[in-house]
């Protein structure tokens, strides 16, 4: 198994081929079998699923760029938080393009295994990125 300090590299270089759009590099980082405990809708297990997220999220803002911000390793698993930023050109969240920067925060929990990123948790502030496209969100109507 890696070393801590190895594994945070590695999920370095995770973040690094998302912001490359490197579906290709992203592939050799993360296990085929990966589970991705936050999906998005309609989103394929394993691999080909977390390739469907950087796709629709690349797609979203063709610029992203991640910056991590911390990283912490222990064992075989990784906490970080990263600042993702992008520019606004497609559909995000249900929000048409507005062409606004973005910026928001993003926390991650990653286990790796010898095959690379094991199982991926994460939280992102969505809502953070809704108010900077304009958007309004309001509590569903009571039926």
């Amino acid at each position: 198994m890696a070393t801590p300090e190895e594994l945070k590299e590695t999920y370095r270089r995770i973040i690094d081929a998302i912001s490359r759009g490197d579906a290709d590099g992203f592939d050799t980082l993360i296990a085929p079998d990966i589970v991705d405990h936050n999906p998005i809708s309609d989103q394929a297990p394993g691999r080909e699923g977390m390739r469907q997220w950087m796709t629709a999220v690349r797609t979203a803002m063709p610029d992203l760029r991640g910056t991590v911000e911390d990283v912490i390793a222990e064992g075989d698993h990784v906490a970080a938080r990263v600042t993702w930023e992008g520019t606004h050109k497609g559909e995000f969240l249900g929000v048409a393009p507005t062409g606004k920067a973005l910026s928001f925060s993003a926390f991650h929990h990653v286990r790796f295994s010898d095959e690379g990123a094991a199982e991926w948790w994460g939280a992102a502030d969505l809502l953070g990125a809704l108010g900077q496209m304009g958007a309004m969100v309001s509590a569903p109507k009571a039926q």
